[in-house]
């Protein structure tokens, strides 16, 4: 049903509209994946698929499209160290730098299933310091709506899972058959929300930062969306704002706009 033509068709709407780059390799894979989705929504050919969703004739296909081809795969406490970073050091300095009574918000974009979000609660639980002090707004974004909304249930693998410390484990999850799910106060505190990163609209409407986790989202874009993105990030940054990539990911090969720095393990970028 879809050639390697078509494919490439495809790919060059998906990505003048998300940044997302779908390589010609990635073909073979993800082709009985398109085909599944052209099936279930009754497309004998894919002339008439393309020009539904080039047109935006329908709006579910729009986003399941989305759903299929983004990568979705993450655990509690991934690169542990940079929340080490931000319990221990960066959100005291923040804290000290705020006036009285205002929160510090920090944005997790993609938020995928809610692990690092929930990693982040979890650490500021254990810590049990800044939060008794200040509000703390967590957010999660992501575009694809499947995986907010399993985000939003908190049910997770005992490979998602395998991570967390035991007394965090015992304290915040209910064994549930297979799954583990996360007590429903530390779930409230995040707001999770499907949003394009691409959509300059949608992302002002989330308002200023004093943190982002963006963390091996940006390997998927090529050079020109990752600049965009960056200075997307920059604009939603409160000043002094820091944002923390994945570690295969390097600022100063994107922009020069954010001065690095360390702290203990961890590599963050500050905005002047």
């Amino acid at each position: 049903m879809i050639n390697e033509n078509d494919y490439v068709k495809l790919a060059d709407v998906l990505y003048r509209r998300t940044g997302i780059s779908l390589d010609v390799k990635r073909f073979h894979i993800l082709k009985p994946k398109l085909e599944k989705v052209m099936v279930k929504h009754k497309y004998s050919n894919f002339r008439s698929f393309f020009h539904d969703y080039r047109f935006d004739k329908n709006k579910d296909l729009k986003q399941e499209l989305l759903n299929t081809v983004t990568i979705n795969e993450t655990y509690f406490y991934r690169e542990k160290y940079q929340f080490e970073s931000l319990v221990n050091d960066i959100l005291h300095k923040i804290d000290k730098a705020k006036p009285a009574g205002e929160s510090i918000r920090i944005l997790c974009a993609p938020s995928s299933t809610g692990e690092e979000p929930y990693s982040i609660a979890l650490s500021l639980m254990d810590e049990n310091n800044i939060i008794n002090k200040r509000d703390i707004e967590l957010v999660g974004m992501d575009i694809d709506s499947n995986v907010i909304e399993k985000a939003k249930k908190g049910l997770f693998s005992k490979r998602s899972i395998q991570y967390v410390p035991e007394n965090l484990l015992n304290e915040y999850f209910t064994k549930k058959g297979l799954e583990y799910e996360l007590v429903e106060f530390l779930r409230d505190a995040v707001n999770f929300q499907v949003v394009n990163i691409m959509d300059k609209s949608a992302l002002r409407k989330l308002g200023k930062f004093d943190v982002i986790f963006s963390r091996n989202m940006l390997i998927y874009f090529d050079d020109e969306s990752r600049k965009q993105v960056v200075m997307s990030f920059y604009e939603m940054l409160k000043p002094k704002g820091v944002v923390f990539l994945g570690h295969a990911e390097s600022m100063s090969r994107i922009a020069s706009v954010f001065r690095t720095a360390k702290s203990g393990d961890s590599i963050h970028y500050i905005k002047d």
